[in-house]
């Protein structure tokens, strides 16, 4: 319960006028839909950011975007505990692959595994991302280092040709400043100076 009220206040204190829309969403979401993949975990780790799962307010701006873009297949870089998985496979019905490092938290997810759903024990800095033809990436900030996030960008950069999508969440100043860099982005939306989403493509 503790790490849920932290998780509450993190959202009133970060995402400023959002907060109140963000919030009502996710009661939506835990009324609704199964709330079992909505966990969070918050890592003593150097590599990885902690577990947590993207706003049900921000999966609905996705999916305008992936409706608009006809995107039929999809990959969730450190997918964590599904919720993503579960939203765009389970109730959107798209076909959609997650990556997620963390053993603990991965087999947890497993049981999304289904026709539309696979899930993957990896690392997101070795999966190799052009093994299935994905139409969109989505990245909701699991790297804690910049550096680790630029090499992330540069293997989607340099794998294939493919015209591919990628969904940026999160970022703070420095990877945004990178993904500028090295991306074209087509649209973003700003909450607050590290709370955000940002679709792009390759340059």
């Amino acid at each position: 319960m503790q790490k849920y009220l932290k998780a509450i206040v993190d959202i009133l204190i970060n995402y400023n006028f959002f907060s109140i829309p963000i919030l009502i969403s996710e009661l939506f979401f835990f009324l609704r839909y199964k709330n079992q993949y909505n966990k969070f975990k918050y890592l003593n780790s150097n590599f990885l950011s902690d577990s947590i799962p993207c706003p049900f307010y921000f999966l609905k701006i996705i999916e305008k975007f992936i409706k608009k873009n006809k995107i039929k297949y999809i990959c969730d870089l450190g997918s964590g505990y599904g919720k993503t998985l579960y939203f765009f496979g389970k109730i959107k019905n798209y076909y959609i692959d997650g990556v997620e490092l963390d053993r603990e938290i991965y087999f947890d997810s497993l049981n999304l595994n289904c026709k539309k759903i696979r899930i993957y024990n990896q690392n997101i800095l070795t999966f190799n991302l052009f093994k299935k033809k994905y139409d969109l990436l989505i990245v909701n900030d699991p790297l804690k280092k910049v550096s680790d996030f630029k090499k992330l960008i540069s293997n989607i950069i340099k794998a294939g040709n493919k015209k591919i999508y990628i969904v940026l969440i999160n970022l703070d100043q420095k990877k945004i400043f990178a993904a500028i860099k090295y991306l074209k982005i087509l649209e973003r939306v700003q909450i607050s100076g590290n709370k955000n989403i940002f679709f792009c493509v390759k340059k």
